[in-house]
């Protein structure tokens, strides 16, 4: 064999190699909210604040619920599927409810799809991307943590990886 072949063959095989640990890399799990940082510092925890995220084998289980001073509540829940690969994130919600005192909102129960991709980027176990459709919460997944903080700043959540 001439060396160019064989330096070709080394060279593609690294390639390989890094595609393959580049899917290997897994959001898989369930997901704890330990708190939420508010714009101004104030730091709100359970049972104020309370949620469970689970991936799994491509399905999401997400619910969040949070309750103010006064009493008054904000509950989100949604139900899909996610693919994930080392350049995109693609989510696709089949259910989705909404109950919101807090700002006055009516209660939502819907059952139209929404679906939308971000583009991942990845450095060391460092995974990060825009959470699809609205691609108003920027989640940052690292060891066994995930901090999904809002684009407008307003708020920046911490949940742990608990499996």
């Amino acid at each position: 064999m001439n060396q160019f072949f064989i330096r070709s063959l080394v060279a593609l095989s690294f390639v390989v190699f890094y595609q393959a640990y580049s899917f290997a890399q897994s959001i898989d799990g369930t997901y704890v909210l330990e708190s939420r940082v508010l714009v101004d510092g104030t730091v709100i925890k359970p049972p104020q604040i309370l949620g469970v995220y689970n991936l799994a084998a491509g399905y999401i289980n997400f619910n969040l619920a949070y309750k103010d001073n006064s009493e008054k509540r904000q509950s989100i829940s949604f139900i899909g599927k996610y693919k994930f690969s080392s350049s995109k994130y693609h989510q696709e919600i089949f259910f989705l409810s909404i109950h919101d005192e807090i700002y006055g909102g009516d209660k939502v129960h819907d059952f139209s799809k929404k679906e939308g991709s971000s583009p991942v980027k990845i450095e060391g176990d460092k995974i990060e991307f825009s959470f699809p459709p609205q691609k108003n919460i920027i989640a940052t997944f690292e060891g066994n943590k995930l901090n999904a903080k809002r684009t407008d700043g307003s708020y920046t959540d911490i949940w742990k990886k608990v499996d």
